[in-house]
């Protein structure tokens, strides 16, 4: 237990490490090439794309606890390399958990190559847990994968798939929900934008449609319906949410900064707002520990809090954001890293309608304005 803990320091200190050579490494980089591409060979060197993998298959066998504490952490220094990692690991542990012994030591294979996974689930319009368009049909003796899956994280930058598939056309359900492995590289795999994650933008994601691609027995994930065995099913939206207080960790540090080098005062109702925003946070936090010890089906509430982590962090993320450009204008927590700033004018324009946008830029700059003006006068006298 205490070799165990200690290494689990040693990984928040390398996790430390990276998010400065992160910030580093992407203020570098041009605007049109994959930034991921370029962080993943050292996050491979880490071992950080095998986390939630076993010790036995040489990964870090992080508890749900940790996990969730390195996400955040990570998601601090970039929020969108962090959801990358965060998908990749889902989908290793998927394969782990549900594959026979043979699939886990042909993951550590892949993983042992560097090789990206994504995780190829959601479909526009669908019930995300079983009703999926994207089926697995018996053609004679071959099984054919077709369909799309839309908000598909890594698309264009994995090398496989991780996919959520029907087996049963006229009475879909959880008992004939199958996984499977498909080869990213395979001419039957259609990516239909390439998400290249240059803008930082931890919701960017794209469609990746399966053109009747032809699966061996070896690349089934388990039999149909055991994806209701996963220890953890809610990992993924607990990772999402960890991810959105790592980015409101950096981005209410930013206004703080900002704020100061501009202003140098104690503006009431900035210090209001800062106030609100520590509230908001640290109920977020609480919401989120507590998912962490709740698991979804294990009774009739369960699943509730989690829905209310993942509403407060959104809340949250939103806020802060809107904020930061209410006081400070356009270029309210504009930072060195130039992926960061348009990360963060991205969430505005997701979460305002252009008009309102527009509005809070305009607001945002006559503020600066005034308190310029303001700080000017106070000076003079």
């Amino acid at each position: 237990m205490v070799q165990q803990n200690k290494l689990n320091k040693d990984l928040f200190d390398i996790a430390r490490d990276l998010i400065d050579v992160i910030r580093v490494h992407v203020d570098h980089v041009a605007h049109d090439e994959p930034v991921l591409l370029k962080i993943w060979p050292l996050l491979v060197k880490v071992g950080f794309h095998r986390l939630l993998i076993e010790s036995r298959l040489e990964g870090w066998g992080l508890s749900l606890k940790r996990y969730i504490d390195l996400i955040r952490l990570l998601a601090y220094g970039d929020g969108a390399l962090a959801l990358s990692v965060h998908i990749h690991n889902i989908a290793a542990k998927i394969i782990n958990e549900l594959g026979d012994e043979t699939l886990q030591y042909r993951l550590k294979t892949w993983l042992d190559e560097g090789n990206i996974f994504a995780l190829a689930r959601s479909e526009y319009g669908r019930d995300y847990r079983y009703d999926f368009s994207t089926r697995i049909s018996k053609i004679k003796s071959s099984m054919i994968l077709s369909g799309q899956k839309d908000f598909c994280t890594l698309a264009g930058l994995a090398d496989y798939y991780v996919v959520f598939a029907q087996t049963e056309v006229n009475s879909p359900s959880m008992d004939s929900l199958q996984v499977c492995i498909v080869n990213g590289k395979d001419p039957a795999v259609e990516v239909i934008k390439s998400n290249s994650l240059d803008s930082m933008v931890a919701s960017s994601t794209h469609s990746v449609r399966f053109n009747h691609y032809e699966l061996s027995q070896t690349e089934l994930v388990g039999q149909p319906g055991e994806i209701t065995h996963l220890m953890n099913p809610d990992i993924l939206t607990l990772g999402i949410c960890a991810i959105n207080v790592g980015m409101a960790d950096l981005g209410i540090e930013l206004f703080i900064e900002k704020e100061k080098q501009l202003y140098d005062s104690k503006n009431v109702e900035v210090l209001k707002w800062l106030g609100q925003m520590d509230v908001l946070l640290r109920s977020t936090e609480l919401l989120l520990n507590e998912s962490i010890n709740s698991r979804p089906h294990s009774d009739m509430g369960s699943g509730i809090c989690l829905r209310r982590a993942k509403v407060a962090s959104d809340i949250l993320i939103n806020d802060v954001t809107e904020g930061a450009i209410n006081y400070l204008g356009i270029n309210g927590i504009l930072s060195k890293n130039k992926f960061i700033y348009l990360r963060n004018n991205s969430y505005a324009t997701q979460v305002l309608p252009p008009n309102t946008q527009k509005c809070l830029f305009t607001l945002g700059n006559e503020r600066i304005k005034w308190h310029y003006i303001q700080f000017s006068n106070q000076k003079n006298q």
